[in-house]
């Protein structure tokens, strides 16, 4: 894994931050995310991307826990970065790396927990509710150890936590446990809630690298 240091060092600005976020999103180019169409012209002012034939407007962000987003996006990678590394992320380190307020680092640490729910979330595997009595009982079993298991990983990472957000902590232990890879966990937050026109047999097939290797 690359240091922190190293990692922010390739995104020295927003340019170059959202040139990432647009290989992430667009792997194959960019496609319209209303009519599918991959012509398109850049608004440089706004950076917007618009469908020469339907001309809907488009950021690398729209759709994405980071849309109007007033932080850099600098930042944003960065915590998607750490988080995604496996290392335990708080609000006050984040806070302190970045000097930023807490309260401020905290709605980042939240939002891009959402992000991770987004990402990953599934009735089926969604462990942290209630069983209902139609499930078979391996099925009840299995949720059981999961439960059993996230508690763990919360009690262990976290001191206190609001019960009212307790699925987005959940969320984040299943995340973590799929995604171990750090490269592969940022394009996932990334691209949690956006949307394109690729199939999804595209999707699953799609392989996500890190271009600056």
């Amino acid at each position: 894994m690359l240091s922190i240091r190293k990692f922010m060092e390739r995104f020295p600005n927003e340019r170059a931050c959202r040139e990432y976020l647009f290989h992430i999103r667009w792997p194959r180019g960019f496609i319209c995310t209303k009519c599918g169409e991959s012509k398109y012209s850049v608004i440089r002012t706004r950076n917007l991307f618009e469908c020469a034939y339907c001309k809907t407007q488009t950021s690398t962000t729209s759709g994405t826990v980071m849309h109007r987003t007033k932080l850099p996006l600098q930042y944003w990678l960065f915590t998607f970065y750490w988080v995604g590394s496996g290392v335990r992320c708080s609000a006050r380190s984040i806070a302190k790396t970045l000097k930023l307020n807490y309260r401020t680092a905290l709605r980042l640490l939240h939002n891009v927990r959402y992000a991770m729910f987004r990402a990953e979330f599934d009735g089926l595997y969604a462990f942290w509710l209630p069983n209902k009595p139609e499930f078979p009982p391996i099925v009840m079993k299995a949720k059981h150890r999961m439960v059993k298991k996230a508690e763990r990983f919360i009690h262990k990472h976290y001191r206190r936590i609001s019960e009212r957000n307790r699925h987005l902590y959940f969320s984040e232990y299943r995340f973590r446990s799929i995604h171990r890879d750090s490269i592969e966990a940022i394009a996932k937050l990334i691209t949690s809630g956006a949307s394109t026109m690729y199939t999804i047999h595209e999707y699953r097939t799609m392989n996500y690298k890190d271009p600056y290797r």
